[in-house]
Order: C-alpha cells, then structure tokens, then sequence
C-alpha cells in the first residue's frame, strides 16, 4: 500500500484572526503548519502599530505563541500566470498579502512534489486560482474546513481528492511492487489491441502458450509430454541416466554366456540325460560259426525247393 504523502499547511492571516491559540495548537495535529514570510512581517507589523484592535489581539497572541509552537516560516515563492494581480485593478494591503500567501504555497507544490500543500485562507477568490492551477499536490481548504479537520481529524474534500491523484501519480511512476515504470511502446499496444478485439484467435494463442508453457516444464522435470490432435495426453516417463542401461547389457550378455556354458557342460561332460534314455534288455546274439557241411545242406535244400 502506498503511504499517506506528508502534508504541509500554509496558513493565511485570515485563518489566525478567525481562530484562537488554543485551536492554532490543534493545526499541528493536521500537518506541518508553516507561514509565509510576508504574513510573519505582517503580524510584527500589527504588532507594533495596529489599527485594528482585533488585528492587534492576534499580533500580540501569536507573539506569545510562535516561539514555542514548533510552526516554520516560508520564504520561498513562485510565479505563475493566474497568481499575478490585474494591473488595471487595486488591490487592498490584505488582498495583495493573501495573492503572496497562494505564490508562497504554490512555489512549495514545486520544490516538494512529494508532499500535500495545503493552503488556508478565507479569501474565496484566491481559493478560485489556487483549484485553477490543477495542481496535483496543492489544494486549498477555507479556515472552518482546517477547524474542523483538526478538531475530529476529518480531512477535507478537497484534501482527500488531492491524496488519491497523489497516489495515482506515485504509482504510475513506480509501477507495480515498486519496479519502475516502463510505458508501452505503440508497437505492442497496438498488436495487444488487435488480439483482444476476435474472440477465437486469443483462444487459439492461449492454447498455444499453454503447449509450450507444458513442453518446456515438462523438458526442465525430465518428463516427456505428448500432444494428440484436439486432446493433450500427458505421459511421463521417468528420467534414467545412460549408464544404468549399459550395466543391464553388460548383465544380460554375461547371463546368456553362462546359461550357455552351463548347457554344454551338462550335455557333454555329465550323465544326467542317460536316465532318459531307454535300456535295451534282450541277450546279445552269439556269433557261431557255420560249418561247411551245414551250408552246404542249406543250398541244397534251397535248391530242392
């Protein structure tokens, strides 16, 4: 979350002869109360020689309060177009000091970017220039707004709003988790607004991404994955280092080997396979000798016949 901007307020002279000292203690609770240098001159003025005797309650009040209030003087200011008085039109003494306090205040917004500027007045006519300049860190606020913002802590309208542009502007500078802002170029805004107008291509192109988002897990995991027609079917095989299969060759040929070896020892060196075959139990035939006689009465009988 973004943190609140630091606000610092720029207190006219009308806002202190509108409130009392004790209510000039609650400011602080609002911001960082500062005051412009011509009203600091313009108080010791009224100090001095005050015509007015409310004027000079005030002068007497804030010389009694300044030294131990914690509030700043401002002698910083600056110049713009609309804070310049019409050369044909004249201004009263408290005109011209309310035209300075709105330069002081707008020549803050400028040296500090970062903080809220926020100018009370009760002079509606310069609280019209000051919203004119469309600043996105000044604001002004009439002196019963800063009242009533110090009394229940409350903030104004017009301080709220000027809080969220701050915000709006921070974070378009930052970007997103505080990385810088990069703006898109026009080559690829104008391709994301082709693809995002059709339906069925960023259809397409999303299941296209997803194929290679899963290929490339699928490569980093040792796992192979298969892409069919319409359908992905997914198969993982589990990664085996090459070795592994070499040693299974080198087992299997020993095994054949002796499987082998041991076929040819049983068949050529043992008698196991002589219980398998079948005896023959008949008397060997003894080889006499014929005598001349008998032969001769065979062939003779053979003859006969």
């Amino acid at each position: 979350m973004t943190p609140i901007a630091p606000i610092k307020l720029i207190l006219d002279i009308s806002t202190l002869s509108a409130t009392t000292t004790r209510e000039w203690l609650g400011f602080s609770r609002a911001g960082d109360c500062y005051l412009p240098h011509v009203v600091y001159e313009e108080i010791r003025f009224l100090y001095e020689r005050s015509p007015d005797p409310d004027l000079e309650r005030v002068a007497r009040e804030f010389n009694r309060f300044y030294s131990h209030s914690g509030w700043h003087i401002s002698e910083v200011t600056g110049h713009h177009p609309l804070l310049k008085a019409a050369t044909t039109q004249s201004l009263t003494k408290r005109s011209r000091v309310a035209l300075a306090v709105a330069r002081c205040a707008y020549g803050e917004a400028q040296a500090n970017p970062k903080q809220l500027i926020v100018l009370t007045t009760s002079d509606r006519s310069i609280l019209q220039r000051v919203y004119d300049l469309q600043i996105p860190n000044l604001a002004g606020i009439q002196s019963a707004a800063l009242l009533q913002w110090s009394r229940n802590g409350e903030r104004p309208i017009a301080v709220s709003q000027k809080l969220q542009q701050l915000r709006d502007f921070d974070y378009a500078q930052t970007g997103i988790l505080g990385q810088p802002y990069r703006p898109t170029s026009p080559t690829r805004t104008a391709r994301t607004r082709t693809t995002a107008i059709p339906s069925r291509p960023t259809t397409l192109q999303h299941q296209q991404n997803t194929r290679i988002q899963n290929t490339r897990l699928s490569s980093r995991s040792g796992r192979t994955t298969h892409l069919n027609r319409g359908t992905k079917v997914t198969k993982y095989v589990a990664a085996v280092p090459p070795w592994v299969s070499q040693l299974m060759s080198i087992l299997s040929a020993f095994a054949a080997l002796a499987v082998a070896g041991l076929i040819i020892w049983v068949l050529f060196f043992t008698s196991y396979f002589d219980r398998f075959l079948p005896k023959d139990e008949s008397a060997p035939v003894s080889m006499m000798p014929i005598s001349t006689a008998e032969w001769d009465i065979d062939l003779y009988n053979g003859a006969i016949r």
